[in-house]
């Protein structure tokens, strides 16, 4: 019998299990385990700092090897605010909050996403991926503030009201970090 390697997804977002399954599932040599736990995020504008001092902390608590993606949303016309401070920005922030910020400034937004990997009493590593959107005029549809106004290349329409499985192959198809991390996982491993 073949060996697998064995790795945690330290998250409990549905929607980057859902993507990271898609790609995880073409390589039978991963075992994917994901674990829904508190963790410990350093207060930093930059994303992959975030990630790897998550899974830093993790591995060596849970003393398992975990990853974690985090995502980090840099909009132009804010100068890169909030970048990987996005969940208490979207918490504090109606849609309505957010076009007004943006008011006669660009409506571009560099959506960075690091994921993460560390092996307990080993130093982290990190893939990163991002894309480019806009935001919107109005918001649509129901979800996050952010959700409500992002608007993919390709697409004509925010997020919250695209089809789902349509969003997660646009992700998956410019956001390589999950296939970066798969490949490098069966080679580093042997497996």
């Amino acid at each position: 019998m073949q060996n697998k390697i064995k790795i945690t997804f330290l998250t409990g977002n549905k929607h980057k299990v859902a993507s990271a399954k898609r790609v995880f599932d073409k390589y039978p040599q991963i075992e994917l385990n994901v674990l829904k736990t508190q963790t410990v995020e350093i207060q930093s504008m930059n994303v992959e700092e975030v990630a790897k001092y998550t899974v830093w902390e993790a591995a060596n608590r849970l003393k398992i090897p975990v990853f974690k993606m985090d995502s980090g949303y840099y909009f132009t016309g804010l100068n890169g605010f909030p970048g990987a401070f996005i969940k208490y920005f979207t918490q504090s922030l109606t849609s309505e909050d957010i076009l007004r910020l943006l008011q006669g400034k660009s409506r571009e937004v560099i959506v960075k996403e690091s994921l993460a990997y560390c092996e307990p009493g080993k130093d982290p590593i990190a893939f990163a991926a991002q894309i480019i959107a806009k935001i919107g005029t109005k918001p649509m549809g129901q979800g996050s503030s952010i959700d409500k106004l992002i608007i993919y290349k390709g697409f004509d329409k925010p997020q919250a009201v695209c089809n789902y499985n349509k969003i997660v192959d646009y992700w998956n198809k410019h956001l390589d970090h999950y296939e970066k991390f798969a490949k490098w996982l069966v080679g580093e491993k042997g497996i």
